[in-house]
């Protein structure tokens, strides 16, 4: 699927679930391919009035920035930096104009970036990871000349005091691309992936190219003691893709060709998945319920997902929406979970680009037409109203979330996952918490709950009839709501389900939904803390629980369960 392809698929998807969510009556049925022959009629008619869109500004005109990051002890540190073009210099932030014109940046290991600009203003924004506060600025980009600027990145919380470790187990490299008989457009060396990912703050990664395990090699180079490199390959297979983790081997998924039945496609599955779990790997199946039956797994195969130890239910290639591939693949793990089919949830970036700009040219350019359509400089056929109707719908709505989304968490670790260990960080150990689901999921929001001193993927043992929780909820940027998802039971049944709400897993059945509006700290600064005691819970009954603290999709996180024997 191109990129372009991806976009209007993932817009559409979120479109129709919102139009379904609010009871919209749909004045026309449009999918990617009739949205895609739309965008191709306005471009025409522009091209045919001498309308024509460029994404190009000045390029002649060029100047540099020098950026220098010190941590809180003056140390310079490898990390984000992003850089939005502005107006001019009264503009206070990087507002949403619906316009994708982010331009991501990495600092080297002493914290230094010189970086070629198009002269005129930006507003810079300085990050690494959740466990940092993030800066913001502005600065001037002249003609020929060197702006030096620099910032103190100090952290707000360290995890690693308390076992907690971010990484992102989804990342690919120039060894998917063509050059080396992979099929993605992707450049970056195993050496600057590595980079890119300390730059967002994680301790560990997983470089999981296709179709080779040619990275190992160079991965394994990248061990120091702030980062640990994972071996892994996404094996492709028949329906979907499987995650090979902490296997050196290649391990290949043989189709069948001559019996290509689903019982012997059922038993190359089972195959692949002993030989990683004897090689001491973790198999894992990818973004489960993405639209191409080729990279999706298939449903008729739900009874046998135990075969894998983990499940990527959020994949950073799209948002964690409902009707999204990810909400799909949320509510197929809530579903088993609900059946009594635990399998631990974990996330991966999926990046592909480091770099991050992969929907800039398409998304500017579609709202480029929603501006001449706006301002009646398209004269629209009348059989073409309806789809133009539909068109501005989602420009007006998705695409200001789109915007959001794409320029906050695409990118290497732009989702992660923390994994809770003991003792010195290695690969073993961070496997052995992955498969326990000592774990949580995040774009953003620190989130770790606590019951009687044990967290996600652990028993629990009760005997009264109600708990307390102490919630660990801190954040660089605002939030709104904390939930907590239980089994539902007969005491919990139909109360306090935010029944209005727009929230993913709503609709499965056998759940209960507690929503905790979450008020803004009064000392909020860089730092948004939440953390909290939830006292006199329900238990009677409740197998499961699991947390999700959000402000909207592009700043929330997913824990795993934890278990109750009651």
């Amino acid at each position: 699927m191109s990129k372009e392809e991806k976009f209007l698929t993932i817009s559409m998807d979120m479109a129709y679930s919102r139009m379904y969510h609010e009871n919209m009556v749909q004045q026309v049925k449009m999918d990617t391919v009739k949205l895609n022959e739309l965008i191709l009629w306005l471009e025409e008619y522009c091209s045919h009035k001498k309308l024509f869109y460029s994404s190009n500004k000045h390029l002649n005109q060029m100047g540099t920035v020098d950026i220098l990051v010190v941590d809180d002890k003056e140390r310079g540190t490898v990390s984000q930096v992003k850089l939005f073009p502005i107006e001019d210099s009264t503009e206070h932030d990087k507002s949403i104009k619906c316009k994708i014109n982010m331009i991501r940046e990495i600092t080297d290991y002493n914290g230094k970036a010189s970086i070629k600009l198009p002269t005129g203003f930006y507003f810079v924004e300085i990050s690494k990871g959740s466990e940092y506060e993030i800066i913001q600025g502005r600065l001037e980009i002249c003609e020929n000349k060197t702006t030096e600027i620099s910032f103190c990145l100090v952290p707000i919380v360290e995890l690693k005091k308390l076992g907690w470790y971010a990484g992102d187990l989804h990342h690919h490299s120039i060894y998917s691309s063509p050059v080396y008989q992979g099929t993605d457009p992707v450049v970056e060396t195993p050496n600057e992936v590595c980079r890119s990912m300390m730059a967002v703050g994680v301790s560990y990664g997983a470089l999981s190219d296709h179709h080779n395990v040619l990275n190992h090699p160079e991965w394994e180079q990248t061990i120091t003691k702030d980062f640990i490199p994972i071996l892994s390959k996404e094996i492709s297979t028949s329906n979907g893709h499987v995650m090979a983790m902490g296997v050196k081997e290649d391990i290949i998924y043989e189709i069948p060709k001559e019996e290509r039945d689903d019982v012997h496609l059922r038993q190359e599955f089972i195959r692949i998945t002993n030989q990683i779990k004897e090689l001491g790997g973790l198999p894992q199946v990818n973004h489960p319920c993405e639209h191409s039956k080729s990279i999706s797994w298939n449903p008729a195969y739900n009874d046998m997902l135990s075969i894998f130890q983990t499940m990527e239910i959020w994949n950073g290639s799209n948002p964690m929406v409902e009707g999204t591939t990810n909400g799909k693949a949320f509510n197929l793990w809530l579903r088993l979970l609900v059946e009594g089919k635990y399998i631990p949830a974990t996330t991966g970036s999926d990046t592909h680009n480091i770099r991050a700009n992969d929907y800039h040219f398409i998304f500017n350019k579609i709202m480029w037409l929603r501006e001449k359509i706006k301002n009646s400089e398209i004269d629209i056929p009348e059989p073409l109203k309806p789809q133009i109707d539909f068109y501005m719908e989602l420009m007006n709505h998705e695409m200001v979330l789109f915007e959001k989304w794409a320029q906050t968490n695409l990118g290497s670790a732009g989702v992660r996952t923390y994994v809770q260990v003991e003792g010195e960080l290695n690969s073993d150990k961070i496997l052995d918490a992955l498969r326990k689901g000592h774990s949580f999921l995040t774009n953003g929001p620190i989130l770790i709950p606590q019951i009687n001193g044990r967290s996600s993927g652990n028993m629990v043992y009760i005997s009264e009839n109600y708990i307390d929780i102490d919630v660990m909820l801190i954040a660089n940027k605002p939030l709104k709501w904390l939930y907590i998802y239980t089994n539902e039971i007969d005491d919990l049944k139909n109360n306090n389900r935010p029944c209005n709400e727009y929230i993913i897993g709503k609709e499965c059945a056998g759940i209960h939904i507690q929503r905790i509006q979450l008020d803004m700290p009064e000392t909020a600064t860089n730092k948004f803390d939440y953390s909290q005691k939830i006292a006199q819970i329900p238990i009677k009954g409740v197998k499961w629980m699991f947390f999700i603290a959000k402000q909207d999709c592009t700043n929330m996180a997913i824990t795993n369960p934890i278990f109750f024997n009651n």
